[in-house]
């Protein structure tokens, strides 16, 4: 995902600022999972986190850009969370 380089990085979904686009990337993550018990599955393979930031990890270091299951309708980009792409639109 895109997000303009800047100091700050907020999240369009309930305005929380970050200080990196990782942590935000994490926190989108995070939304995307709310109230399924804190647990983060992977949506390619369905593997299990504890924790977002751990399922981030996994994302990057396994899957690649043909795993991305989320297509945005105004640009070529594709997204592994529904939340990546409803934040993207606000860029356009």
């Amino acid at each position: 995902m895109f997000i303009p380089e800047g100091i700050n990085h907020e999240c369009k979904l309930c305005n929380q600022m970050f200080d990196s686009p990782a942590k935000l990337l994490c926190h989108l993550i995070e939304h995307s999972f709310e109230g399924m018990g804190g647990t983060f599955k992977c949506p390619v393979c369905f593997t299990v986190f504890v924790q977002a930031n751990k399922l981030q990890q996994h994302i990057f270091a396994v899957h690649g850009q043909e795993d991305k299951i989320y297509d945005c309708s105004q640009c070529p980009q594709k997204f592994f969370f529904q939340t990546e792409l409803q934040v993207s639109t606000n860029y356009i």
